[in-house]
């Protein structure tokens, strides 16, 4: 099973869901969308709008990959359950009546450090769900924060004599 999640951003995320719709119908996949607010209806696979966190984070963990939007929280639960990631990342201008509209950098960010894939475009989908599927196991994710580090080394910088810097 594919499971999809777009998150509750007000405009939804049509072209992921028409992506993983049709890409799951290539592959003859079964699929899951939680399509929030989106206009678009999945024709082949099923969908709610909306789940209860821990149903969500139930069908992350049975799910064999995970396709999101790159928002923090929604790739943070897909992390954690252990599942091959496909983060489609919305583009675009960024406004202040549409602020969560470029995920690209942090996309590619994430993706770099754990390996997750990108997916740009809808069309690729299918190309990248075959690949992942093809893994002989699951991913483990390095999910420790590295922001201990990250202040002990501006702590010492701070400590050291100033000739020292």
């Amino acid at each position: 099973m594919i499971v999809a999640a777009v998150g509750t951003f007000v405009a939804g995320f049509d072209e992921l869901v028409a992506a993983v719709d049709r890409a799951c119908s290539e592959l003859g996949l079964e699929g899951f969308a939680q399509i929030g607010h989106g206009r678009l209806l999945p024709r082949r696979i099923g969908w709610q709008r909306f789940l209860p966190q821990e149903e969500l984070v139930a069908r992350f963990m049975a799910s064999r990959v995970v396709v999101c939007h790159a928002g923090m929280g929604v790739v943070g639960e897909a992390m954690r359950a252990g599942v091959p990631i496909v983060l489609f990342p919305r583009t675009g201008t960024t406004r202040p009546d549409h602020p969560a509209n470029d995920q690209a950098a942090f996309a590619r960010r994430i993706a770099e450090r754990h390996g997750l894939a990108v997916c740009a475009e809808g069309a690729d989908l299918a190309r990248i769900l075959a690949r992942l599927l093809a893994l002989p196991e699951r991913p483990a994710y390095r999910l420790g924060s590295d922001i201990p580090e990250i202040l002990g080394d501006w702590l010492a910088q701070a400590r050291a004599p100033r000739g020292r810097r």
